[in-house]
């Protein structure tokens, strides 16, 4: 694999409340399905994609689905691209969180990247998770592969190829309309987005 596009799934109804989805799903919204068009359009014109990989979620596989449909690559799915499990957090709210949860939510915010909600996962969990997952990738037949995630996952993919420290991995954010390009060369990586 010589480039890596990282596509995070189109808006979901529960991102426009701002719940937590983790393995829970919640369907594309309108503005999510032409996320997903606008992403499959921008690939089939600034990529040469023969692989998707996807999360087995429900918005991702609606997103690759769409995507696809402009690049008819191979489609995988992969349990390692789920999003952050959120345990008893999920299909909440921050601030139903902050209520239900006050001593939690402190934790979060003092340490998030080594938080683990009730019941969930931490960012180290997820790393440990995707990690053979990459190398597995970085070594495959694919020149140019795409990996159609979520914005935690995404997070650490990011932070784990780009070798982020903690703090640096806390600040990565992948927005529901960006794709990211990571291109490999020798023992460089260059990240850039669309």
């Amino acid at each position: 694999m010589k480039v890596l596009y990282l596509i995070r799934h189109g808006q979901t109804q529960w991102n426009v409340q701002r719940r937590m989805q983790g393995r829970l799903d919640s369907p594309l919204t309108d503005v999510g399905i032409e996320q997903a068009h606008a992403h499959g359009r921008l690939l089939k014109e600034a990529a040469d994609i023969s692989a998707l990989f996807v999360s087995p979620s429900g918005r991702t596989r609606e997103t690759a689905y769409i995507v696809n449909s402009y690049l008819h690559g191979s489609v995988d799915y992969a349990d390692e691209l789920l999003e952050r499990d959120m345990g008893e957090w999920s299909g909440m709210t921050m601030d139903e969180v902050s209520q239900s949860f006050p001593a939690a939510f402190r934790q979060r915010q003092e340490d998030p990247y080594h938080f683990t909600p009730p019941g969930g996962e931490n960012l180290r969990d997820m790393l440990e998770r995707v990690t053979v997952f990459l190398d597995d990738l970085r070594s495959s037949e694919h020149a140019e592969i795409a990996l159609v995630t979520h914005q935690i996952m995404s997070r650490v993919i990011v932070s784990s190829l780009l070798e982020f420290d903690e703090a640096e991995t806390n600040r990565v954010v992948h927005p529901n309309d960006v794709v990211y390009r990571l291109q490999f060369d020798s023992n460089r990586v260059g990240i850039s987005h669309f």
